[in-house]
């Protein structure tokens, strides 16, 4: 199992969001990401969504960048 960060928007709404998807395989074609679209839309109880960015969570934590920080 995969796990990803999608950044996406809506068509309404140019505002950017952020989701954590799991899924068998990888993103390796559109038809994934209309996919993941899809069920993103449903998930959240939009009409359409679109994925502008996303990252493998591997890939982030390889950064040592911290995803969030504690602030005083």
């Amino acid at each position: 199992m995969s796990r990803y960060c999608i950044w996406f928007v809506t068509p309404d709404d140019t505002v950017m969001r952020r989701a954590e998807v799991a899924i068998n395989g990888s993103i390796h074609c559109h038809q994934v990401l209309e996919e993941i679209e899809a069920q993103l839309a449903l998930d959240c109880g939009l009409s359409q969504v679109m994925i502008v960015d996303w990252k493998r969570f591997e890939q982030i934590e390889a950064q040592n960048t911290p995803l969030a920080r504690a602030v005083a």
